[in-house]
């Protein structure tokens, strides 16, 4: 199975770094400066599970790849627009996406340039970053990818079969990826939506990992507000979320390593783009539509707003 990814950041080069050591062709799509990079120094991944490097195959068009079978997109949400050209042109040649971006508003994007049964359902559990020579630094064990055929997909045209989503499946396990094919890819992402977007923002809002706010009263309280204002944004959006859906956020909060943080803090603190419309805007405007209130969402964004673009040092005084 041919695998390109398409981005090679911490998530896209971490995944795509674990394919290709384990022997899948994996085909990096890359802007030209990345493409630089990776070429004079190789793909190196430093993680709690062993640290490896590649030579990895690239390329910047997605005219110079040949027989793509699936296209596991890794870019940021304000890069997939500028992108969707190129996922176009691959799912032309036969490949389907599988996109590991952060929300769910990206998957409509996705099926109006690609069509419905090219474009998979799919979330992912990593805690990763690039240092400044854009080496992968993957901080703990969790190394998760949930995909699967969306509800409304399965008599599209382009969709796959059960058999071709099972050898993905397979041939993402041998890379040693905790890897789960769900019936109910939908509410996982959600689910994940949930999570990501009140862990990043209670971490971007205090500057710290989570252990703080799970262990200030105050804190806490405030991210179980942004919990209950998720979960009932996706309710209203239709989406069957298990029962005990905010204490299983919550319980999966306090699980983690209290050092833990998110992408959103990380590149805060770097100076660069935030996710910020993807993730806490896109809430805020379904709240809005659907009718449900979401103040501490609120809260945070406009806290949050004068960095979304980067560029820290515009507010020195």
């Amino acid at each position: 199975m041919h695998i390109v990814v398409l981005g090679a950041g911490a998530v896209g080069g971490y995944f795509g770094a674990k394919l290709a050591k384990a022997g899948t062709q994996v085909t990096f799509l890359v802007r030209e400066r990345r493409f630089q990079q990776l070429s004079e120094r190789g793909l190196r991944v430093h993680s709690a599970l062993g640290d490896f490097a590649i030579t990895p195959l690239l390329a910047t068009d997605a005219a110079q790849v040949e027989a793509p079978d699936v296209v596991i997109v890794a870019v940021k949400n304000y890069h997939l627009q500028g992108a969707l050209p190129s996922l176009k042109a691959l799912t032309e040649r036969g490949a389907r996406i599988l996109p590991l971006l952060n929300g769910v508003n990206h998957i409509e994007w996705l099926r109006a340039a690609c069509g419905r049964g090219a474009v998979l359902g799919g979330t992912c559990f990593i805690e990763a970053t690039l240092d400044a020579n854009g080496d992968v630094v993957h901080g703990n064990q969790l190394q998760d990818i949930i995909f699967g055929r969306l509800p409304d997909a399965a008599d599209a045209p382009g969709a796959p079969e059960d058999a071709w989503l099972d050898a993905l499946q397979r041939e993402i396990d041998q890379a040693g990826i905790h890897v789960t094919q769900s019936q109910q890819v939908q509410v996982e992402m959600w689910q994940k939506y949930i999570f990501l977007t009140t862990m990043s923002a209670i971490t971007a809002a205090t500057r710290q990992p989570i252990g703080v706010a799970i262990n200030d009263e105050a804190a806490r309280a405030f991210l179980e507000g942004l919990i209950a204002e998720m979960t009932a944004v996706a309710g209203a959006a239709g989406v069957n979320l298990p029962d005990g859906a905010e204490k299983a956020v919550m319980e999966r909060l306090e699980h983690l390593p209290k050092s833990m943080t998110s992408s959103l803090h990380r590149d805060l603190e770097k100076g660069l783009p935030l996710e910020l419309d993807s993730l806490q805007g896109a809430a805020i405007e379904s709240g809005e539509r659907l009718g449900v209130p979401t103040p501490n969402l609120r809260a945070v964004y406009a806290l949050l707003h004068p960095y979304k673009d980067g560029n820290l040092a515009r507010f020195t005084l």
